[in-house]
């Protein structure tokens, strides 16, 4: 009991040493909220342990009759979401007590047993042939995303006294096509692709650095004038971004779900000020914007919400802020399915893991100790003498949650709603005292757990490939980049659901994904180089020097073609006379001097075939 003192009488003393039925492993159960609580009553029978095999049958026994021994790597373990023992800084570990409401026992009840094999609804068949990367972006972050943006960007010019902007939907998506460009060739500062020495000309011939400056400087999704300020009715934290932000994730809503789905943390990474900023320290980015998320085993995220700090959510469920949290991120997901979602101990309560089964929706998560709600199960110094791999459970009479202890280096414990230890496996584990790897016991929840907590994980991962890293001050702008990243990731995990689908096995990776994401976006119709110039003076290195001294002939240079966006967008596609004769990019035995200004291959276009027509009309 660290941190309080509490003296006893004679009588009190004599009456908590005196434990007829129950055992001292099961007086150290108690935790120090229960003890704490004033409706608390410390009598022999608050101490009394339900088990049957307390009295008659030691667990060293019993390990060694069941071999259901345990053995797991609980993912996701944060600051404020600790598996071995809560910290004194938890937000949700308060005051625990004991729950009357529930009943816990050794043997398993009927309501226990859940046929969890039905599987919800398959997905829709996957389109015929298989859309362009540009295509499955665009069902997270569409047009009128773009729209949205430019007209609030004139808006925000013109209020700021600014050069009038006059940006249009199809020059912000060159602009955001430009920043994820950015992300496959890297430089140290963007202004190095526009800088003489360190040019990169699929990026500096496509906008001036001024406008690109200029587009940076006065880019905003929200009109000022309806701002709220703080302490106002109907102030919003997040109203700069809210219109865009709100559109990606009603996008997301739409995809068809997993069955296993994940509920974690994400963190935007932003040092700069704003009262939204959080601190993880166990996190890869320890600053940053937090958001709550709901993805599949896949890491394709389904549902996010952007925490604001307190307030963000409200206790409305009596299920505390945490529980709250799970609830609207699962409100969307189908009732009565089989539905199955997992999250860690930060969330978990026994109560939140019952209202989800009344909900239609199984659970399972770790659980912290002192949310156990009058659970008791065997100390770790008894689970040390067995060894690795014990595990204890116990089930809730009612509703049939079973939460499970298990050793493994150290003491792991998860509730569950749907599954218990059964069947128990056996996985490898590394061993310090042996130096080389053992077989351990494992029991089934352990197993289903690690395997399908990991989605949100994954997603941050993907993200964190190739994340946009433009550095600013201004915070909305970190949000508008990770709901750009979250589209191209999304839409990248929808196009190989639907190739698996297919049984196609072969796929895009993710780098050339985002190239070709950033290539339709840019030239998607867009002119080509028949209307382009060069803007600003004319650099010296343009113009020849007198006498120059004849240089040979350069290699020749391969064209690489244009994404198929590009090339049936069909706009400013003209024929050219090319400087070489070569082959057609089409037919492959004809031989040309044909090209087309826009996607710069050679192309057939004669009197018995016009392959010209051919390659901008049909994939």
């Amino acid at each position: 009991m660290a941190g309080r003192r509490r003296f006893y009488s004679l009588e009190e003393a004599v009456e908590m040493v005196c434990l007829p039925d129950g055992a001292l492993s099961d007086a150290g159960s108690i935790s120090d909220d229960e003890i704490g609580d004033p409706n608390f009553e410390e009598t022999p029978e608050a101490y009394q342990s339900d088990s049957s095999l307390d009295d008659d049958e030691p667990l060293a026994a019993i390990a060694r009759a069941n071999r259901n021994h345990l053995d797991v790597e609980v993912h996701n373990v944060h600051a404020d979401s600790d598996t071995e023992a809560p910290g004194d800084d938890d937000p949700q570990t308060g005051p625990a007590p004991v729950n009357k409401e529930f009943s816990w026992r050794q043997r398993k009840p009927p309501a226990a047993d859940i046929d969890s094999s039905f599987q919800g609804p398959a997905f829709s068949p996957p389109p015929d042939e298989i859309p362009s990367p540009k295509w499955y972006f665009d069902q997270f972050m569409d047009k009128s995303v773009f729209e949205h943006i430019s007209h609030q960007s004139n808006l925000y010019a013109g209020m700021k006294d600014g050069p009038e902007l006059k940006t249009t939907p199809s020059e912000m998506e060159q602009f955001i096509g430009l920043h994820i460009l950015m992300t496959v060739v890297r430089m140290p500062s963007y202004r190095m692709y526009w800088q003489t020495a360190t040019r990169y000309d699929p990026i500096a011939t496509v906008m001036g650095r001024k406008r690109f400056d200029h587009l940076r400087t006065y880019i905003h999704m929200n009109d000022n004038t309806n701002v709220k300020q703080k302490g106002e009715s109907g102030y919003d934290p997040l109203f700069k971004v809210r219109p865009v932000l709100e559109k990606v994730r009603a996008n997301c809503l739409k995809v068809e779900p997993e069955e296993n789905h994940c509920i974690d943390e994400q963190m935007i990474p932003f040092k700069g000020k704003t009262g939204i900023k959080q601190y993880i320290k166990n996190k890869p980015q320890k600053w940053g914007i937090k958001v709550f998320t709901r993805a599949g085993v896949t890491g394709l995220v389904y549902d996010f919400e952007v925490y604001t700090g307190k307030g963000t959510v409200t206790n409305e469920c009596g299920l505390g802020v945490a529980g709250e949290v799970v609830l609207r991120l699962v409100s969307e997901v189908p009732k009565g399915l089989n539905y199955k979602c997992f999250f860690d101990s930060w969330f978990t309560s026994p109560e939140l893991i019952v209202e989800l089964k009344k909900m239609g929706i199984l659970t399972v998560a770790s659980i912290n100790r002192n949310r156990l709600r009058g659970c008791t199960l065997k100390s770790d110094k008894e689970f040390s003498k067995v060894g690795r791999g014990a595990y204890e459970v116990k089930y809730e009479v009612t509703s049939g949650m079973a939460i499970v202890k298990w050793n493994n280096n150290k003491e792991v414990l998860l509730a569950s709603s749907f599954i218990d230890p059964d069947p128990v496996d056996r996985c490898r584990r590394w061993s310090k005292e042996k130096k080389e790897y053992v077989e351990v016991d494992r029991p089934h929840i352990v197993k289903v757990y690690n395997n399908n907590m990991g989605g949100v994980d994954l997603a941050d991962m993907f993200a964190a490939l190739y994340r946009i890293e433009i550095r600013s001050r201004r915070w909305y702008l970190r949000i508008l980049y990770y709901l750009i990243d979250l589209s191209l990731v999304n839409g990248w995990l929808l196009y190989r659901r639907h190739l698996t689908q297919k049984q196609e096995k072969k796929y895009m990776p993710l780098l050339d994904f985002r190239a070709q994401v950033a290539d339709a976006l840019i030239k998607v119709g867009k002119q080509g180089d028949l209307n382009s110039r060069k803007r600003g003076r004319p650099s010296l290195e343009d113009v020849p020097e007198p006498h120059q001294a004849a240089s040979p002939s350069p290699p020749l240079q391969r064209i690489v073609a244009p994404s198929v966006d590009v090339r049936l967008d069909r706009f400013d596609h003209f024929p050219n006379h090319a400087d070489k004769r070569g082959r057609c990019r089409l037919c492959k035995s004809g031989y040309t001097q044909t090209a087309c200004l826009k996607c710069k291959v050679l192309l057939c276009f004669t009197k018995d075939k016009n392959c010209f027509l051919d390659y901008h009309t049909k994939k």
